[in-house]
């Protein structure tokens, strides 16, 4: 591993630590995840007690892995939490020319397409009809074959819904005059 960093100096990283390898953000978020052999974790602790953007970094990211194992979002509010750089840059981000681009190609294979159906005798919207045809009457028969399944058993399904819903009223019963006398028990 070398320990030059972006401005050429050896051991200096792009945040300016004078110690150990080059900063990697990288191996900071994954430090923070403990996700990293404890020599390597060791070697990273080391260049964060000493970079302070890395330790900044660092700091952050166990407050946000905290905030977020602790499953109360309701509660304070975060202290400025971003998301890693890498990450952010990762998320789809066209421009809408580069879209439109991209739909006018697609508008032009589609063209060429049928293009090469028509001159090839197949008749594109000959070809279309019979697949959304065919299309239909699967649905259409999936539809019948499920409105008499339905037909057939609808009865048995509703008495399993009733006895259901009339199970949950049960169990709801108890739970709340069980909570009632835990209160009553507490104020007593």
């Amino acid at each position: 591993m070398s320990l030059e960093g972006s401005s050429g100096e050896p051991g200096f990283g792009p945040c300016g630590s004078p110690y150990g390898p080059p900063c990697d953000h990288e191996r900071v978020f994954e430090l923070a995840d403990g996700g990293l052999e404890p020599e390597e974790a060791r070697e990273v602790r080391r260049h964060v007690e000493l970079c302070s953007p890395c330790r900044d970094l660092y700091e952050r990211e166990v407050h946000l892995n905290s905030y977020l194992r602790s499953d109360d979002f309701s509660g304070g509010r975060m202290v400025s939490c971003s998301v890693h750089r890498g990450v952010a840059m990762a998320l789809p981000t066209r421009s809408p020319v580069a879209r439109l681009l991209w739909a006018a190609l697609a508008g032009a294979l589609l063209l060429l397409a049928l293009a090469y159906l028509e001159l090839n005798d197949t008749e594109p919207v000959m070809l279309a009809m019979s697949m959304l045809a065919a299309c239909w009457g699967l649905v259409s028969g999936s539809a019948d074959v499920v409105r008499a399944v339905l037909a057939a058993a609808g009865p048995t399904i509703l008495l399993v819904l009733a006895l259901g819903a009339l199970a949950d009223l049960l169990i709801a019963l108890v739970f709340v005059s069980a909570s009632r006398g835990r209160r009553r028990a507490r104020e007593a």
